[in-house]
């Protein structure tokens, strides 16, 4: 009899011993939670209108891009610019979806050395119109057995924490790197006209009839053509100036095409030896400074007919 007592009791022990142990491993593990988010920044990306950046690189210098009604710009010490119109969506993806992978620092004291304070980290704060919705720092990145870790830190949190890949390379970054640097990108199967006009130079056309590419009515090289073509259908570029050219071009290229294509105009203004300034329809107000690119995309008569 007194076996099976302690027997039975032994068991009761047990029992209760395993549901103690259970019931703490859950009360640690929503400790775990609490301290340990699944996701720093939980936003909706569509309700964005804003993001206030300020770029470790820019010394203090802020950067904000705004929703334009269906674009973005780009706004810094007054100026405005098209922005990049895949930025701000891989940006606030990006933040949303950063993997956490450790709990750096619980300390204030520790801020200095993940670099997640101004200036000496890069603070990221999302809008939706006037709420402000997510202000984070994101501060130094290591590199170690093949995984890149970033340091990030809610502005109004003390921990610091590890998350997978290299923020700074997105939001650490010049002001010309959020703008849109398209000169040109259209689908080079689409044009049937390119129209040359040169202050200096014989104008001239190149027209495609048939299967067949003419300059002024006379058989153009198919290879020189061709080649012209696939080097201009895309182009970008971020030698951007401010300063916008004076008087009439001396370079222009209307594209023209079929299936409803918008024609596209480019501008080239020699202004001395050293200054070419380039202006395109598809990135209005933009001016780029790039003799080189002028050279490519005003090409002459004779390089399409004698290659």
């Amino acid at each position: 009899m007194f076996r099976k007592v302690s027997i039975k009791t032994i068991l009761a022990l047990f029992f209760v011993m395993l549901v103690l142990f259970v019931l703490v491993k859950m009360l640690d593990s929503r400790k775990g939670e609490r301290t340990f988010p699944e996701a720093l920044v939980q936003v909706d990306a569509e309700s964005v209108t804003r993001i206030a950046l300020f770029p470790r690189i820019l010394r203090g210098q802020s950067v904000d891009l705004i929703k334009d009604g269906d674009r973005w710009i780009v706004e810094s010490e007054g100026n405005k610019y098209n922005a990049n119109p895949s930025i701000p969506g891989s940006m606030i993806a990006e933040l949303t979806g950063m993997k956490l992978l450790n709990l750096a620092g619980k300390e204030k004291e520790q801020w200095e050395f993940y670099e997640v304070t101004e200036p000496l980290g890069t603070r990221v704060q999302l809008y939706a119109d006037s709420e402000k919705v997510s202000d984070i720092l994101i501060g130094k990145f290591t590199y170690q057995t093949q995984r890149i870790t970033s340091y990030v830190r809610l502005a109004d949190k003390k921990e610091v924490y590890g998350v997978e890949g290299f923020l700074p390379m997105t939001f650490n970054r010049e002001v010309k790197a959020f703008r849109d640097q398209t000169v040109l990108k259209s689908d080079k199967n689409n044009w049937s006209k390119l129209s040359f006009t040169y202050a200096e130079e014989p104008s001239f056309v190149l027209a495609r009839s048939h299967d067949q590419w003419m300059v002024d009515n006379q058989p153009a090289d198919s290879a020189a053509v061709a080649e012209y073509l696939s080097g201009i259908a895309t182009l970008t570029h971020s030698a951007f100036t401010d300063r916008k050219p004076e008087g009439n071009p001396t370079h222009s290229l209307v594209i023209e095409g079929n299936n409803r294509m918008t024609p596209i105009r480019l501008e080239g203004f020699m202004q001395g030896e050293q200054e070419a300034i380039l202006t395109t329809s598809q990135n209005k107000g933009s001016y780029f400074n790039y003799p080189e690119m002028i050279e490519k995309i005003f090409i002459s008569r004779d390089a399409l007919l004698n290659p």
